[in-house]
């Protein structure tokens, strides 16, 4: 069967579980409950996203022309400061439907309203996505201020060993807070909240559902198999100029011909768990596109210069200083940038690039100059025809990731804090797994990448006045990118990439309800051993079952270099506020 035809049966089955509620929902067990909240970001800094154009950090500043001594350029001063990072309402409706003693079905309707009360540079489109339509997944209606989508839209069947799931769904595997070494499956849409979110929740409102068929196979009572087949939909990154936007603006993100591409191939995995004893073991194996994508220069199909990857544009880069400035936030090489992006596109040598290391009896071996210096020199005798604004390509790369974990349970003397500590291990490995390069060339940088994580979970009573507190120790480890995936060759950059060799990080969490469960406390920190510390605490407050407040700070900080994760989002301290009525 065709890649096409698999894909229609994945949507049908999607649709096939509401034509079935439909047609007997008046002679089966269906429950209904849902939520109306309104959720809250105010900003601690009062800046935009330096990737955007109203927080640009070169808005208004004056630098110099190499190319032109003693002639200057100015960006225009559009800055704009913001006491909100967000301010939306979400409503969701959940519907439990139970036919017999073999099937189930579950229809989750989401709906998220931006409500756009932000200093931004022009009208930010919030959720338009040109995936599929103008959207960003599959069974998903949205306009540039709210999207609705089933996030959960499946049949469950259950007969004995076996147990099958068809439709629009989310497979979770993995189980750590904030990492994802097993939880390979589907992509993060990151357009409601991005990482930001509240902590305790993990990933599950950013997963991307897609449709697809998941099922088990209890082998026997220690083991049983598992597999999916699911459409392949990509991760959704938040929009330029809206508040979590980590693209820096002056690259425009070409998708929609590069998805349609693939946008017929399916994901597959394959997971083996089972019982030793006290030792918990998985294996897993999943072939799937990868939903970051990998990036590359292409070209713009823009005026003059429509078979380079520039065009010229307000919304450009207007100096070498801001070119070097933003290479080194998106971890990239300014230098080789340039390089790539003369010497793979012939328009751009034949009117008039000089590659830097290519050519030295081009413009910079007439002037004496090399690297760095050569290529501030040609930047700025390009900036002088206008600002250039680059365009990017995202391709999806299929890659086979195979990995194995255990888990265990410790027991020791009652009340202590080994007896029944939780200690689970998940690894992955990647052969030729494939990344963007720092220079944007086509020719993408090829590893193989191990990941893992080690958790320790307990839950510990510290007071007979108090109900037990759970706690959760967390490490990460990856051999070639950090945590948002980037290439850790273009990491300690100050413009020209330096590289590190691993990535590292911990991970805290604990949470502590009240005695009369009124209350419960959290506290979440991320800490990237190169000096970059989130730390978020909580509160939430549910007086009655129907109304329920939480209360959270997310405090960011960073030792600057970029080469931790934590700086790219640096200017979005916050406290958050999520008022909500269940229903």
């Amino acid at each position: 069967m065709s890649n096409h035809k698999v894909k229609s049966v994945l949507k049908g089955s999607a649709v096939a579980s509401l034509l079935m509620t439909a047609n007997i929902a008046a002679a089966v067990d269906v429950s209904f409950s849902g939520f109306i909240r309104q959720e809250m970001a105010y900003s601690l800094s009062g800046k935009n996203s330096r990737f955007n154009q109203q927080g640009n950090i070169y808005n208004g500043v004056t630098v110099d022309n190499n190319f032109v001594p003693g002639e200057t350029f100015t960006r225009p001063d559009i800055t704009q400061d913001n006491d909100w990072n967000l301010m939306a309402t979400r409503i969701e409706l959940d519907t439990q439907i139970k036919f017999n003693e073999h099937w189930d079905a579950v229809i989750k309707l989401r709906a998220f309203v931006d409500n756009n009360v932000y200093n931004d540079s022009g009208n930010a489109n919030f959720f338009e996505v040109p995936l599929y339509g103008d959207c960003g997944t599959a069974l998903e209606i949205c306009d540039e201020n709210y999207m609705i989508d089933l996030p959960s839209f499946y049949l469950d069947y259950n007969n004995g060993p076996i147990w099958l799931r068809f439709g629009n769904q989310q497979i979770a595997w993995g189980e750590a807070l904030f990492f994802r070494v097993a939880d390979v499956a589907n992509g993060l849409d990151l357009r409601r909240h991005s990482f930001l979110d509240y902590m305790p929740e993990e990933y599950a409102d950013e997963r991307v559902a897609a449709p697809g068929i998941r099922g088990s196979y209890r082998i026997n009572e220690d083991w049983e198999i598992e597999a999916f087949t699911q459409m392949f939909s990509p991760s959704i990154l938040s929009n330029e100029n809206t508040p979590y936007n980590v693209v820096f603006s002056s690259f425009v993100v070409q998708q929609k011909q590069f998805f349609d591409n693939v946008d017929d191939s399916l994901n597959a995995g394959l997971r083996l768990r089972g019982q030793l004893g006290d030792l918990g073991l998985q294996f897993f194996a999943v072939n799937r596109r990868n939903p970051d994508g990998v990036f590359r220069w292409t070209e713009s199909n823009v005026g003059a210069l429509s078979e380079t990857p520039f065009e010229y544009a307000s919304e450009g880069v207007y100096s070498s200083e801001e070119w070097f400035s933003y290479a080194g936030a998106s971890r990239l090489d300014g230098v080789t940038a340039l390089d790539s992006a003369i010497l793979e596109f012939q328009q751009a040598l034949d009117i008039g690039g000089f590659p830097i290391t290519g050519d030295p009896q081009g413009v910079c071996g007439a002037v004496g100059l090399e690297g760095r210096d050569c290529a501030e020199f040609e930047l700025d005798s390009f900036y002088t025809a206008g600002p250039l604004r680059g365009h990017l390509a995202r391709e999806y790369k299929r890659e086979n990731i195979f990995g194995w974990g255990f888990n265990y349970l410790f027991f020791d003397e009652p009340d202590t804090l080994l007896d029944q500590l939780v200690v689970r291990f998940e690894m992955s490995f990647t052969p030729d797994k494939q990344f963007t390069n720092p220079s944007l060339s086509r020719e993408y940088i090829e590893e193989d990448e191990f990941a893992a994580s080690l958790v320790f979970e307990k839950y510990h009573r510290f007071s007979e006045s108090l109900p037990a507190t759970f706690m959760v120790l967390e490490y990460m480890y990856k051999s070639e990118s950090d945590m948002y995936g980037r290439l850790l060759s273009g990491s300690n950059n100050d413009g020209i990439a330096y590289g590190e060799d691993n990535f590292h990080a911990f991970a805290f969490a604990m949470q502590q309800a009240s005695p009369t469960l009124l209350w419960r406390f959290d506290l979440s920190v991320l800490y990237d051993v190169q000096g970059g510390l989130l730390v978020q605490p909580a509160v939430r407050y549910k007086p009655n079952a129907d109304f329920t407040i939480e209360a959270y700070a997310t405090i960011l900080d960073s030792d600057g270099g970029n080469d931790d994760i934590i700086e790219t989002f640096e200017d979005s301290d916050e406290i958050g506020l999520r008022i909500g009525y269940q229903f």
